[in-house]
């Protein structure tokens, strides 16, 4: 490739970038950090197809790939409008990453897409499933296709039609403009000149599409992070997408541009963007802390989930820090996380609150990890902000935020006929009989609700119900400064009633998390969610 000096830039902005590229060109022949593929991504042996393989594969999708994907396979499961970017369609059979030259996927690259999940997106590592179960759906997957799927199979790795990645070089280039050159060059059209995306290209992908390149100093990479990935998603290139395939720059200067990109952001920041599945251990304690803030909770060993947003932005919260303790009797859970506006109100039509929720599954074998499926429940706790607020010190009425309001008259046996037109009717003076919520008994529109939890279930997408008044009893209670929120939930390890989880010491059982920012217009199925964490009572 024959290099030109190019410099878009001049003065100060020059002298910025300069040094940035300076730092970054450092990076380049050092010793390489200590990435490697998690090694429950890489499978021990390939299961070749087989009746009974497509068969476990067609069971493991319908239950936890069919709600994005849908049954049949083109991209269109019931929870694919609240997605972005799209879920596959497996019928076009067009895959993003592959190994290949001619961009068709292998079974390892189907495979390592399934562990890995891709990070940027609604797709979530499944490396908890077994190797057979995860083969099983690389290969009933393959089925969806209009036309075969035909690139060299995992084992036939010496298969010319595979992109053989070289040995890393051990020194760096020559010069550190050639680096510089380089990524201006090939890369800053899209991705820009400090590789935040914000080239000047239009982008498009093969359905016709706007679609934006990724900033690369976020760390965010849906091939990922590993070395080995990013050279791949150079060389290949992305196929459907606006990212090329870069021939030319097989050898030393895929790896010199790989080692440039990953310099760009942290190894921390990479790592927010994995979605993995922890173990959540509840200790023993005399008594459960009520307070999120208790001094109980600074001994209380934590996880920090990632978290991911159904519908993407970079601009999200990333981590989600929970502990939980039992003391045989309740269990409390305390999340806290991140965010920088306190949104604890929903009052007007433009206005989102923050919130937090919990959900639980006893199944060995839980279902989908949002919301549960039909016939298979799933019990939920629920934090909204503007509950907690409606608690200390009142409840929020609407002449909170518009104080000369006038409205009709509720009526009230309390007050006088003669008062009655004259009186500006509030929620809390009015007759629940005409307010229809909170007359039909619906815990929501209650303003005397004694906690700032809901407790809820659901068996799939549009079912999510409160259980009855008499039966809420968990309890919650949140706190937020200094750009946090923190919120213990509690409630007696046995629920009230069939549908309410029973928590036992000794046994685990899967929880996920969900946290809306209402600032960012999070509501209903707008969230940030983990997949289901093993939670276990420690007896």
């Amino acid at each position: 490739m024959q290099l030109t000096r190019y410099s878009p830039m001049n003065g100060l902005v020059a002298a910025i970038v300069g040094t940035l590229f300076l730092l970054l060109s450092q990076a380049i022949g050092l010793s390489p950090p200590s990435e490697s593929s998690p090694a429950d991504l890489i499978p021990s042996k390939a299961i070749p197809a087989s009746p009974e393989i497509i068969e476990l594969g067609k069971r493991i999708y319908e239950r936890q790939c069919a709600p994005c994907h849908g049954l049949d396979g083109r991209g269109n499961g019931e929870a694919a409008y609240l997605l972005y970017p799209k879920p596959r369609d497996f019928v076009a059979a067009n895959y993003r990453m592959v190994s290949t030259w001619d961009g068709v996927p292998t079974d390892s690259d189907l495979y390592f897409t399934i562990s890995r999940g891709i990070p940027g997106s609604a797709m979530p590592s499944w490396s908890h499933l077994t190797e057979e179960e995860r083969w099983g759906l690389v290969h009933f997957v393959k089925s969806f296709a209009d036309y075969p799927i035909e690139a060299p199979t995992y084992e036939s790795v010496s298969d010319s039609g595979i992109v053989k990645i070289p040995p890393e070089p051990t020194h760096p280039p020559e010069s550190p403009d050639y680096v510089q050159q380089l990524f201006i060059q090939s890369c800053a059209p899209c991705h820009g000149v400090l590789g935040e995306g914000d080239g000047t290209k239009e982008q498009i992908d093969d359905l016709g599409f706007p679609t934006r390149p990724r900033d690369l100093t976020r760390g965010i990479y849906k091939g990922g992070p590993e070395p080995e990935q990013v050279y791949l998603r150079i060389v290949a290139g992305m196929p459907g997408s606006p990212m090329p395939s870069s021939s030319w720059a097989y050898g030393d200067d895929a790896w010199y541009l790989t080692r440039f990109v990953l310099a760009m952001s942290s190894e921390i920041q990479r790592q927010k963007a994995e979605m993995r599945k922890y173990h959540i251990a509840a200790n023993r304690v005399d008594q459960v802390p009520e307070h999120p803030d208790d001094g109980a909770w600074r001994d209380a060993p934590g996880v920090d989930l990632h978290l991911m947003p159904l519908w993407w932005r970079d601009d999200r919260p990333e981590i989600l820090n929970v502990k939980a303790l039992h003391d045989g009797e309740e269990i409390a859970i305390r999340l806290l996380w991140d965010d920088e506006t306190n949104d604890h109100t929903a009052i007007r039509a433009h206005e989102f609150r923050d919130a937090v929720a919990v959900q639980f599954s006893t199944d060995a074998d839980p279902p989908f990890f949002a919301m549960g499926e039909r016939g298979r429940f799933i019990n939920l706790w629920m934090w909204k902000s503007e509950r907690q607020a409606d608690l200390e010190p009142a409840f929020q009425d609407i002449d909170k935020v518009y104080p000369n309001i006038g409205i009709d008259s509720y009526p009230n046996p309390e007050v006088s006929a003669l008062e009655q037109p004259t009186r500006q009717a509030l929620t809390l003076e009015s007759d629940p009989t005409f307010v229809t919520g909170w007359g039909a008994g619906n815990i929501v529109s209650n303003p005397w609700r004694p906690s700032a939890a809901e407790d809820l279930v659901a068996q799939g997408f549009g079912t999510l119900q409160a259980l009855p008044v008499s039966d809420q009893v968990v309890q919650a209670k949140g706190a937020y400064d200094l750009g946090s929120y923190r919120v213990v939930f509690r409630r007696t390890l046995r629920g009230v009633d069939g549908e309410s989880v029973d928590l036992m010491p000794g046994e685990k059982v899967s929880v996920a998390f969900a946290v809306w920012n209402g600032s960012a217009g999070d509501r209903d199925g707008k969230k940030s969610v983990t997949i289901w964490q093993d939670l276990e009572l420690v007896p």
